[in-house]
């Protein structure tokens, strides 16, 4: 499991470090403290990969979206970000010519190109990423140096709302089944402890798609409430991770009750198998994952950046949670 996190120059933080992570870490508080921020750059250590999510998902405003991942666009100084055994840097710089010149004939790039160069360090090993982005948008990612023995990332999903939205409910069927037919029983399994009634989800027909199997009957997928698709689109990403790691925004976003508690649900039966990290404003999610998670080892952690982009934040487990419920709800309320 990861322990700690230190980042340096990354978006709204300057320097910081955090410590103590169990199974089930909850960051919580008001806007604006660091939540999501401590989320991307665990995304970004933990699969170097995903860099180009985390520079686009907050969305695409010409390379102000690729500055922004250093702290007040400062790109002289590098995003540094360590945790365990992996340490990576990330610089800006500007593409040689020969690598303008293939990135526009083979990948239709325009002449404005800029790359963020990821160098990963870790016990077994170096590798060196390019990323590159042009105004338009356009991505391409090239390994220049690899001397890891193996090209190995660690198995890492972060789910927000991009995800849920983006991905169609037989995507995500597919992604379930891609795990094999005990994947879809664990999903079955979570989702009969809030809808006992539901048999089976099937795709029977390519032209109507998924459907729900009752005992009397079959309803297509699409007449079913927007909470329950979203719920079940969370849960094949959920599903789809083991002896992993999962990054979660604000789950309970757009949830109705049943369904928020149809992902408190999957989100304690994956924990019993990978490492969990959670941002979230929901006292009444962290009510339901109080009350599921009796045997998860929880900790929460209330971040804050001072005005020189300090990260600092103090914790607590889950006994001290339930104690100042209070505080908590005041605190989550705004």
């Amino acid at each position: 499991m990861i322990k700690n996190l230190e980042i340096e120059n990354f978006r709204g933080i300057s320097k910081g470090k955090i410590a103590g992570f169990l199974q089930l870490n909850i960051f919580i508080g008001k806007n604006n403290i660091g939540k999501s921020t401590i989320l991307e750059a665990l995304v970004t250590v933990l699969n170097y990969e995903m860099l180009q999510h985390i520079v686009k998902r907050r969305g695409w405003h010409g390379f102000d979206s690729v500055l922004s991942i250093f702290r007040f666009k400062n790109a002289d100084k590098p995003v540094k970000i360590s945790t365990n055994n992996i340490n990576i840097e990330i610089e800006k710089g500007i593409p040689h010519i020969e690598e303008s010149k293939y990135l526009i004939s083979s990948h239709g790039f325009s002449r404005d190109i800029i790359v963020l160069t990821t160098k990963i360090k870790k016990s077994t090993g170096v590798i060196i990423l390019k990323n590159y982005f042009d105004s338009n948008g356009n991505y391409h990612g090239i390994y220049y140096q690899h001397e890891l023995k193996k090209n190995h990332k660690e198995n890492v999903i972060f789910i927000d709302n991009q995800c849920i939205y983006g991905k169609t409910p037989t995507e995500a069927y597919n992604m379930i089944f891609e795990q094999g037919y005990k994947a879809h029983e664990r999903l079955m399994e979570v989702i009969n402890t809030v809808y006992p009634d539901i048999k089976d989800i099937r795709i029977f027909s390519e032209k109507v798609g998924l459907e729900i199997v009752y005992k009397h009957g079959k309803v297509p997928f699409f007449a079913m409430g927007d909470g329950f698709k979203s719920a079940y689109v969370y849960l094949a990403y959920l599903i789809s991770v083991k002896n992993g790691y999962i990054l979660c925004e604000e789950p309970e976003n757009y949830q109705h009750p049943s369904s928020r508690k149809l992902i408190v649900k999957g989100i304690c039966n994956s924990a019993k198998d990978n490492q969990i990290f959670i941002s979230t404003h929901s006292i009444e999610l962290i009510d339901e994952i109080l009350d599921e998670c009796e045997d998860i080892n929880i900790k929460f952690f209330v971040p804050s950046i001072d005005e020189n982009g300090i990260l600092k934040h103090y914790s607590f487990d889950k006994e001290e949670a339930e104690f100042r419920r209070r505080e908590l709800e005041a605190d989550l309320r705004g």
